[in-house]
């Protein structure tokens, strides 16, 4: 394995472990926590996605991936999710 394959592998094992701590949250809420642990499942998500976005810096830095597409890109995304959610109220598959 080379060190992009190396990166790569730290990059799906995040998002796997961002996976799992959202899905704690939905079964067990954002404020609960691994029994003995200190962390919340909010935190455990924030501290997931900052690792994911740690290894994708470093897959940008060494040129393997392009850099982000910025703000504007983003806040394009968050636009799509509302579309879709405000959709998902209509057809009563989000209840909120």
């Amino acid at each position: 394995m080379n060190r992009v394959e190396h990166l790569l592998t730290v990059l799906i094992e995040e998002a796997a472990e961002i996976q799992q701590a959202a899905t704690k949250a939905l079964r067990f809420g954002l404020t609960d926590g691994r029994p003995g642990g200190t962390t919340t499942n909010a935190e455990d998500i924030r501290n997931e996605s900052d690792q994911l976005t740690a290894t994708l810096e470093m897959l940008e830095h060494e040129n393997f991936i392009p850099q982000s597409l910025g703000r504007e890109h983003i806040e394009q995304k968050k636009k799509r999710v509302e579309v879709y959610m405000f959709y998902a109220k209509e057809t009563g598959a989000l209840i909120d």
